[in-house]
């Protein structure tokens, strides 16, 4: 079997044209992948980044999806069903998750320019500190958990609170293979992981009942090849690569994933035809790990 490598991005079937949707963490990784994904689909998105220093790989994601809409009708499917090549709305907004400020923010973005409804949610952007057992300050603790815990709640809080969410909206939280096959250094940021599919089991419960039809699913990613990961000294990264690769199933011999093969899951479960999966955690990482057993 050849090596396989993410196509070129182009205009896909607009099934999400005329939808809203917030993408955290939304310019490097996994997050760029969903959100250039969702934008390829017609979906008007609100992108965040943590930093006004990243402001820059949001505006090259909007000229790369600008570019693609301005491209020949030949480059769209000829199933596709177009009803209009004209470029969805693109806003970008700097967002520290720790803290909560922010989220008065988001809202008020959504509420002015979003036309205050959203329809998909993907929680992406995480707080990745990984001090090792007996050198974890409180103040590791803190960040970690108020990016990748309280943030979240709060953001999912403020929006019921003021009816952001349409009916039959879609909310994906990105989780880890690190809460089913913890390493060393792991211990803290596990914990928030599994709290988030905590919460998205309740989410799925409770936000149907002031927003019928909505779902709400965690997607466990494995090892992926991503800036963040990169951002590992190379030996931990060598370390990782020999412990999971091997542990992959749909590639003889295994490989890393691929942005873009988490978003084509995620990509999935925000459509409509996902209607009947809620309170699930999807495993996106080429059976590596299985979720509630072993790989």
């Amino acid at each position: 079997m050849a090596e396989y490598r993410p196509a070129a991005p182009k205009v896909q079937e607009q099934d999400l044209r005329g939808k809203n949707a917030l993408v955290t963490g939304a310019t490097k990784g996994i997050g760029r992948a969903i959100a250039l994904d969702l934008s390829t689909r017609g979906c008007s998105l609100l992108g965040t980044y943590s930093s006004p220093e990243s402001a820059h790989n949001f505006d090259t994601l909007s000229h790369t999806i600008a570019n693609l809409y301005r491209g020949p009708a030949s480059t769209a499917p000829a199933h596709s069903h177009i009803r209009s090549s004209t470029q969805p709305k693109l806003q970008g907004i700097v967002a520290d998750i720790t803290s909560l400020a922010t989220i008065d923010d988001i809202t008020k973005i959504l509420d002015r320019d979003f036309g205050g409804k959203l329809d998909i949610l993907i929680f992406n952007a995480t707080i990745n500190l990984r001090p090792k057992l007996g050198t974890a300050a409180e103040a590791d603790v803190s960040r970690l958990l108020a990016g990748n815990l309280q943030w979240p709640i709060m953001l999912v809080e403020s929006l019921v609170r003021q009816g952001m969410f349409n009916n039959n909206a879609r909310v994906v939280v990105i989780s880890s293979d690190r809460v089913r096959c913890p390493s060393p250094g792991s211990s803290i940021f596990n914990a928030t992981k599994a709290g988030l599919e905590a919460l998205s089991r309740s989410w799925a419960v409770e936000l149907p009942l002031s927003f019928p039809g909505t779902t709400v699913n965690a997607v466990s990613v494995g090892l992926t090849d991503t800036p963040g990961l990169r951002s590992f000294p190379p030996a931990a990264v060598e370390a990782l690569s020999k412990q999971m690769v091997p542990k992959v199933k749909v590639v003889q011999g295994g490989r890393m994933g691929y942005p873009e093969d988490v978003a084509d899951v995620v990509g999935w479960l925000v459509n409509e035809k996902s209607r009947w999966i809620t309170g699930s955690v999807v495993a996106a990482n080429g059976g590596g790990e299985y979720i509630g057993g072993s790989s």
